[in-house]
């Protein structure tokens, strides 16, 4: 059977040097139309260009009814998305400290 969801590595590092590729990867991912799984683990720093892709991709998907869910999200991106008060937008509300 075949996957039933698209995953997004994050990598590292979001900032303004590759939003437009990792920007590119979230509307492929919107238009398979299936679950979207953001695997950011690795996550070091993000940016606030990296965030706002991040806030069109979660609106995006719920006016598509499309599920969005993180694999993992680093502390990094917590703080980031608290920082702005992003973490509801990001469904990034219960760190795991």
């Amino acid at each position: 059977m075949a996957d039933d969801f698209t995953q997004i590595d994050c990598g590292t590092t979001l900032d303004i040097a590759c939003v437009a590729a990792f920007c590119m990867q979230c509307l492929a991912a919107l238009e398979v139309k299936q679950k979207i799984v953001l695997q950011a683990s690795e996550l070091e720093r993000v940016d606030t260009a990296a965030l706002q892709v991040l806030v069109s991709l979660f609106q995006g998907a719920r006016l598509q009814r499309q599920a969005v869910q993180w694999q993992s999200p680093s502390e990094a991106l917590y703080q980031s998305a608290a920082l702005l008060g992003l973490s509801d937008l990001l469904d990034l509300q219960d760190s795991g400290d």
